[in-house]
């Protein structure tokens, strides 16, 4: 179906668009996202030659005729969707030569395939099948071509491609700004393109887009700088001067009594004074790096502005004079009073003088931001130019890292509460190992946030058996005993197409009245790190795998619908049943606090309200297994052992806790049953674990075997039990940090067995 045409005044080009998708079902879902009357008028479509347009409107089963013999064509329904794909054919008549698209990228150009309709008449056609998925935006057509008998022409058409998901006007920049306040504002303006303007893992080499950055940050970095040349942070120093006594000027009581003792002597006129003068000086570290920003800014501009000086004739000679006219203010910064003197340096440390005094913190972040601009232009950092899906998934992660900070009523800048190294600015979207993590210190759980974590074969206890797997967002909770509970998010910027639902979902939607559904293959992606995810500790050079580590896994995706009509849909009543499913997470300019309520209440359920066991019963365990609490007979016998510091990596390495056997110096009295004892109660003063013993019993050792696995023993022979499991075992109604253990005169360090019972 043809939903777009455009035809020159002059006869001379015409521009079509068509399409398989169904565009009344796109206009429905669109309207549902940006209200009737927004979506009538929500789009501009503009000409650099007048012509005709005609579009395919809403309802309609062919084109309308909009305006004659114009090139603006202002407030229209939109017809390009970002979830469709068009053909588009521009015809060329009467022509001298051969026409060509034009665009900065090569993979743009070579998308487009010219036809030789008729070359003695000059009649070309182009032709090219354009997909705008997830990156919907403004798109620029241009061509350049010569009419016989005329100079060449290079002219383009205009139009806003829209997504059926979200508001691309208002929700999306309302991203943007979420990322930005986060990030510093170290993600520049976003320049809309679609995914004919840059491919995910492609250059962005444009001089032009450089110098815009660049002029953004600048004026106020030499400003900063300027303040900083004015009102210098200053650093007292003490120097210690010996001198005769009507040489000081600021006597000390100490000084006054030896003065006075020397006086008495009479020997003022041969004895010296020890004195201290303080000084100010400027040769501070943070001076010393503003001057080492000074002189790298300006050699590295240097280089980008000759290349462009001579690589680029489409900048204007006052461009150039007024990058000049930068670099000279650059120069004599650099050459002032305050820095002519100081040798410049990085910085080796941090500094509350660069985080917090007017002037040296915004000179530290402009500082950030025109490195990241530098890398931008050198195409080695592309933030600031991502497609939607990518800055969707950043701020899955943003909006997460807030709530859980507000569910737990902790404070980003307090780091005794939460704590992170400062956001990975280079690269957070490309194939690279970097990851960001929040640490969350609330009561005694750590809570921990990861973005992009990596599990993988070399991964430690928790790792995978075969191949990476890289979760978008990973939550984890470590519980006072060890106990540690994960989460996986994947956000993806995507929901169901109506054309693949099931029979199943069409007749869920029909009953609910259900907008928006996350794909499927998103859902089964959850199960597949589930399965392929485990907790195991190395032993022997060998990775074990003993156990399924994720508790839960999720979709966040930018779906539409209240509250109560996502309660009752598949992929969250399937949370409640086997903890893996979906929750619509969509921006909402107009309500940013309720955005992805149902995610709030799942978050403020895991991290405040469920204990472990209420956590970890609602996940499916293996055929013939059950999650269940650890109960423990009141009898089971309990070896209650000591440690030295030292010796608990050993015992823990070894899973092995031995006692001397016999009636010597700190054997151990043995009860009836000790051999069928269960549990190992370890302490240290505060430091307690209560861990599960091995079924076999205990063993015979000699004091050469301990130590050849590391032990200290003092003398000959021993009893050794073997721990089954190092994760710790809790017990309901008893509290090992509070018990109050047995002591025994001079033995208070000997090892003992009790039972439950006895300990409570």
């Amino acid at each position: 179906m043809e939903v777009f045409n455009f035809i020159s005044s002059d006869n001379a080009v015409e521009i079509k668009a068509v399409t398989a998708a169904d565009q009344n079902r796109l206009w429905t879902r669109f309207v549902s996202r940006v209200s009737h009357d927004n979506a009538q008028t929500y789009c501009d479509y503009a000409a650099t030659l007048p012509g005709e347009l005609k579009l395919l409107l809403p309802q309609n089963n062919s084109l309308t005729s909009i305006e004659v013999d114009e090139t603006s064509f202002n407030e229209l329904p939109p017809v390009f969707y970002e979830t469709a794909t068009y053909n588009f054919t521009i015809r060329f008549r009467g022509l001298a030569s051969e026409p060509q698209i034009v665009h900065k990228l090569q993979e743009v150009s070579e998308l487009f395939t010219v036809v030789d309709a008729d070359s003695e008449q000059g009649d070309y056609i182009i032709t090219a099948l354009l997909n705008f998925l997830n990156e919907p935006g403004i798109f620029n057509l241009t061509f350049r071509y010569t009419p016989r008998g005329k100079a060449v022409r290079t002219d383009s058409i205009a139009f806003r491609v829209v997504s059926p998901k979200l508001d691309t006007k208002d929700d999306y920049m309302h991203i943007l700004n979420e990322i930005n306040r986060e990030y510093n504002e170290i993600v520049f303006q976003y320049l809309t393109k679609t995914v004919q303007n840059l491919t995910h893992g492609g250059r962005s080499d444009n001089d032009v887009v450089w110098l815009s950055i660049f002029k953004q940050v600048i004026d106020s970095y030499v400003q900063a700088v300027t303040y900083i040349v004015n009102r210098p942070h200053l650093s007292e120093t003490k120097e210690v001067h010996f001198s005769r006594a009507e040489k000081i000027k600021r006597w000390t009581p100490q000084m006054a009594q030896q003065y006075e003792r020397s006086r008495l002597r009479q020997t003022l006129d041969r004895d010296y004074f020890r004195n201290e003068v303080t000084i100010n000086t400027s040769n501070t570290s943070e001076n010393r790096f503003v001057k080492f920003s000074l002189e790298r800014i300006s050699r590295r501009l240097g280089r980008v502005f000759n290349r462009i000086r001579s690589n680029n004739n489409e900048i204007t000679q006052g461009e150039l004079d007024m990058l000049d006219d930068y670099s000279a203010k650059l120069r004599k910064l650099a050459n002032s009073p305050l820095f002519r003197g100081i040798k410049a340096e990085p910085l080796h440390s941090e500094s509350m003088v660069l985080q917090k005094r007017t002037g040296y913190s915004q000179v530290y972040r402009y500082w950030i931001m025109l490195q990241k601009g530098i890398e931008l232009y050198d195409g080695s950092t592309q933030i600031g130019v991502r497609p939607m899906w990518e800055l969707y998934e950043l701020w899955c992660f943003l909006k997460m890292r807030q709530m859980v900070a507000k569910i737990l009523g902790l404070h980003f800048g307090n780091i005794e509460e939460i704590s992170e190294n400062p956001m990975p600015m280079i690269e957070p979207f490309t194939e690279n190992k970097q990851e960001h993590t929040v640490f969350y210190h609330s009561g005694d759980d750590l809570i921990k946030l990861h973005y992009q974590h990596t599990y993988n074969r070399s991964s430690g206890d928790v790792h995978t058996a075969t191949t990476d797997n890289r979760p978008d967002i990973v939550l984890t909770i470590r519980k006072p005993d060890g106990f540690e509970l994960t989460y996986l998010f994947d956000a993806k910027y995507r929901v169901s197409d109506d054309n693949e639902f099931t029979k199943e979902d069409k007749e869920e939607i029909n009953e609910l009245r259900a907008a928006d559904y996350p794909p499927s293959d998103a859902i089964n992606q959850m199960h597949r790190y589930r399965d392929a995810i485990y907790y195991g500790e190395k032993q022997q050079n060998v990775q074990q795998h003993t156990a399924k580590e994720i508790i839960g896994g999720y979709i966040l995706f930018p779906g539409r619908g209240d509250d109560a009509a996502v309660r009752n849909r598949y992929f969250y009543k399937s949370i409640e049943t086997v903890n893996i499913g979906a929750f619509p997470l969509l921006p909402d300019h107009n309500d940013p606090d309720n955005e992805g309520s149902l995610l709030y209440e799942h978050l403020t359920k895991v991290l405040t309200e469920q204990t472990a066991y209420q956590q970890i019963r609602d996940s499916i365990p293996q055929h013939g297994l059950v999650y269940s609490r650890f109960v423990a007979d009141s009898n089971d016998i309990v070896l209650v052992g000591y440690f030295k510091s030292e010796q608990k990596e050993v015992i823990l390495r070894n899973k092995l806790y031995y006692v001397p056997a016999g009636l010597g110096k700190g054997s151990i009295n043995l009860v009836s049953g000790f051999e069928n004892a269960k549990y190992l109660l370890l302490h240290h003063d505060k430091d307690r674990m209560l861990l599960e013993l091995s079924d076999a019993g205990p063993k015979f050792f000699t004091a050469k075997t301990l130590q050849e696995m590391g032990f200290d023993p003092s003398g000959e022979y021993y009893l050794g039990f073997e721990i089954k499991s190092l994760n710790p075992v809790t017990i309901n109604g008893l509290d090992i940090d509070v018990l109050n253990l047995r002591r025994q005169g001079n033995y208070s360090y000997r090892p003992y067995f009790t039972t439950f019972k006895e300990l409570k």
